[in-house]
């Protein structure tokens, strides 16, 4: 069994410890997409924590594809000066940093890029009811050279690894799902066809940052509903990412539409920890790579059992509440995270940024 905080690799990234800050819509950006301040001291805080791997979410690949207001962005390459700012203040913490890179779809918002949500097949969402436009051939292959300049651009801001968004309903998880994806060309229908937006765009930005660059993914393992992407499914997809030589795939699962079932769950005790593990361990027997779990954990002997499966644990909630978790659990405070699980944080990250949102209530009281 891996020790929580025992060394691994991604590729040719050296990690210190088995704990990854998984990504989320921080709202610390500008009109521009450039990181504030804010989210600059967000992510050397996290370093200072002594978290293994930071990602930070996620940046839009081109201006069409933003879905949240102030979010990042890496869209041009005058976003490049702006993001180094970003790998410094980490580097110089100590600490390691992905950036994420997505593209909303069907899930931008008009009202902050100015142009309809575009995705695979011509719907109405099935997780906000907005109408999409079907992509042109063209246009899908116009949308995997911009994930390979985004990549690039990471690369060029210092980031010590990229990781691909393909989970959670954004673009490259509504090419893999039949419940968006209605197309019949070579991108739709089969799951090889399905697949092969998700695999270009690897193949795009493997050759755009080279060989030694670590490029994760965030892959759903399911999309938690009756028509959308199976755990059969993910399995054979995640078998051809590491074939393709993905350097990690971090799993998770849900989409809007699927309710309770959504990426961000309730956990009341440790024994609803870990909601993705059982797939993340199916994953791990089909590959090759590194798999991360993400999905609810609170507890450092969750955790450490959950390492008998996988090669590292993620977290997001936990760490917007508690920065210093990590060191906290370095340091023999092995109580579990603080995070209730309330859901607060993303409540005020539409407002001034993310934050622990039931901590500011308990400090007002």
């Amino acid at each position: 069994m891996a020790d929580i905080f025992s060394p691994w690799q991604v590729g040719s990234l050296e990690l210190p410890n088995r704990l990854v800050r998984s990504a989320t819509w921080e709202g610390m950006a500008g009109r521009d997409g450039t990181p504030s301040h804010d989210l600059i001291n967000l992510t050397a805080d996290l370093a200072e924590g002594a978290v293994g791997l930071i990602i930070t979410g996620y940046a839009y690949v081109r201006a069409d594809g933003q879905s949240s207001p102030r979010q990042s962005g890496v869209h041009i390459d005058a976003c490049v000066g702006p993001l180094t700012r970003v790998s410094d203040a980490v580097h110089k913490a100590g600490g390691k940093v992905a950036l994420q890179i997505v593209h909303g779809g069907g899930q931008a918002k008009k009202s902050l890029c100015g142009a309809e949500p575009a995705g695979p097949s011509a719907i109405d969402h099935p997780g906000n009811g907005a109408a999409v436009r079907g992509l042109g051939f063209e246009e899908i292959l116009q949308l995997i050279e911009d994930f390979a300049w985004a990549a690039a651009r990471a690369k060029a801001a210092g980031f010590d690894a990229v990781q691909l968004h393909g989970a959670h309903g954004y673009l490259i998880n509504q090419f893999l799902s039949p419940n968006t994806n209605q197309r019949s060309d070579q991108f739709g229908g089969s799951l090889e066809n399905r697949a092969r937006f998700c695999l270009e765009v690897l193949r795009a930005v493997r050759d755009a940052v080279g060989p030694d660059f670590p490029v994760l993914i965030k892959l759903n393992s399911e999309d938690a509903l009756a028509d959308g992407l199976q755990l059969a499914d993910s399995l054979q997809v995640a078998s051809w990412l590491s074939e393709e030589g993905i350097d990690g795939i971090e799993v998770s699962g849900g989409v809007r539409a699927a309710g309770k079932n959504s990426p961000s769950r309730a956990v009341q005790g440790p024994g609803q920890e870990g909601y993705f593990l059982d797939n993340a361990r199916r994953i791990k027997e089909v590959v090759d790579c590194p798999v991360v779990v993400v999905g609810g954990f609170r507890s450092p002997e969750v955790i450490a059992k959950a390492l008998d499966q996988v090669d590292a644990v993620a977290m997001c909630r936990p760490f917007i509440r508690e920065p210093h978790l990590a060191r906290r659990w370095q340091d023999g405070d092995l109580s579990p995270a603080r995070c209730i699980s309330c859901g607060k944080c993303f409540i005020v990250a539409a407002r001034e940024g993310v934050a622990c949102g039931a901590e500011r209530l308990e400090a007002s009281a």
